[in-house]
């Protein structure tokens, strides 16, 4: 069996891996069009702080580690043609300037996503940044030697942490975001609101329902230099030594647009075993749909657990269906700044109440013994059954996330919030309140539904 993955990020190496595994005999080829595989853009902002050097920003796979795995990886690679039909793709040597055919048994299209850039149309100012690439995190990390402030477009998880790092390193920073509350996909409005707090006590200049109208970059009159500019739609003025575009991404899926059923916001459709509407040709990661937990139809999701889950899975399926993907319950941790953590999983009350729950949602605040230390915590359940149908939390003490994957296992298991009341969780001796967050959160349950 030959399979050929087309990407070389989170899913695809992840598939590669379990595919040699699972089908010792197989030949596996993987394409990728940058010089590296493995770039993980969720350690950009730890990269960019300083934390960490430029090797930090690729996961501990390389390609002569898959290369002894007897998978071959051909980077500086683009796939330009796709027949699936014939079973047959085009790909173009960046480095030799060749091109070649290559047949295929089975297929897994891994080629991830770009960054949606609705307002910035034609805008290619020299300080104007996406956060996509290992080369524009490294162009990005330059340009924070030197700048004095930032506009940050955009108030989603990239956004929101890339706001931090900006005001961590002294530079002034302006977060603008469209929506009423960052993290609008992610959040209840009342945790979005611990975020801006957070934001704007490190020293973020928070715009909330702020659509960009245009950006361009003029000449300064005092020096050599260009400075950017943004106008919003309701006139305000914006002006600073750079812009970062941080509005979210799109699946790449131009190449098999003609050729597979597409879903939300252009992503492959893919069935419980990944495969696409043709069952040789499978689909994992960005580019791919994934079915939610306790919503109606799948979604584009951007999410790295999620493209680590389905290129495993894939591979598993690749010779005969026989593993299902689960829903995700799109587990998120953020880091903002030193101070905070925020984490997340299943649906916000917003989410819950338009998929057709009736829906509600309580908290409490957990204070560490002798500190300043805290958790909030939000429960948004089912008001009939008490089926708990997501959580966030947000604090500064070292660990919070794992509640929210505690949670995350919850849900996926369809319990209630009295299920896990009286479930034997270690006693918490720094916590004022040493009974659970769970068995807490139970009672806020029952006091607001009586």
């Amino acid at each position: 069996m030959k399979v050929v993955i087309v990407g070389g990020a989170h899913a695809a190496v992840a598939c590669a891996i379990k595919t040699r595994t699972e089908y010792p005999d197989s030949e596996i080829v993987l394409y990728e069009r940058q010089k590296s595989i493995g770039f993980a853009a969720q350690n950009i902002p730890r990269y960019l702080l300083g934390h960490q050097d430029f090797s930090y920003l690729f996961n501990e796979q390389t390609k002569a580690q898959l290369e002894n795995l007897k998978i071959q990886v051909y980077t500086q690679t683009v796939v330009v043609e796709l027949n699936l039909g014939v079973k047959k793709i085009k790909v173009f040597d960046l480095s030799q300037e060749l091109e070649e055919e290559v047949t295929y048994d089975k297929l897994v299209l891994a080629m991830g996503s770009s960054p949606s850039l609705p307002l910035a149309q034609g805008y290619v100012g020299k300080n104007f940044f996406i956060i996509k690439r290992a080369d524009e995190a490294e162009k990005l990390k330059k340009f924070m030697q030197e700048a004095h402030s930032v506009l940050i477009v955009g108030g989603g998880a990239i956004g929101t942490e890339l706001a931090q790092v900006m005001s961590a390193r002294g530079i002034e920073t302006t977060l603008l975001h469209s929506s009423s509350h960052l993290l609008h996909n992610y959040l209840d409005e009342a945790v979005s609101d611990r975020v801006r707090k957070s934001l704007e006590e490190s020293g973020v200049t928070v715009f909330t329902d702020e659509i960009v109208h245009s950006i361009t970059e003029e000449a300064d009159e005092q020096s050599v230099r260009k400075s950017s500019h943004i106008q919003t739609q309701k006139g305000k003025q914006f002006v600073a030594d750079g812009v970062i575009y941080a509005t979210g991404f799109l699946p790449n899926s131009f190449l098999v647009a003609e050729q597979l059923d597409l879903g939300d916001k252009g992503a492959i459709v893919v069935n419980d075993y990944l495969q696409t509407s043709q069952e040789d040709v499978f689909a994992v990661g960005d580019c791919a749909t994934t079915q939610v937990k306790n919503m109606k139809t799948a979604h584009y999701l951007s999410h790295a657990s999620d493209a680590l889950r389905q290129g495993e899975i894939a591979a598993f399926n690749l010779r005969k269906p026989q593993r299902k993907i689960p829903a995700t319950q799109s587990t998120y941790k953020f880091i903002l700044g030193s101070r905070h953590i925020l984490a997340v999983t299943g649906l916000n009350l917003a989410k819950a109440q338009s998929e057709g729950f009736a829906a509600a949602i309580v908290s409490i605040r957990d204070v560490v013994v002798d500190t300043h230390d805290y958790v909030y915590s939000w429960l948004v359940y089912e008001k009939k059954t008490h089926k708990i149908l997501g959580y966030q939390c947000f604090g500064n003490v070292e660990g919070i996330a794992e509640q929210a994957d505690l949670i995350s296992l919850a849900i996926q298991n369809d319990m209630t919030i009295e299920s896990l009341e009286y479930s034997d969780f270690h006693f918490r001796t720094t916590y004022n309140n040493p009974q659970s967050f769970v068995k807490r959160l139970a009672d806020e349950v029952r006091i607001k539904e009586r």
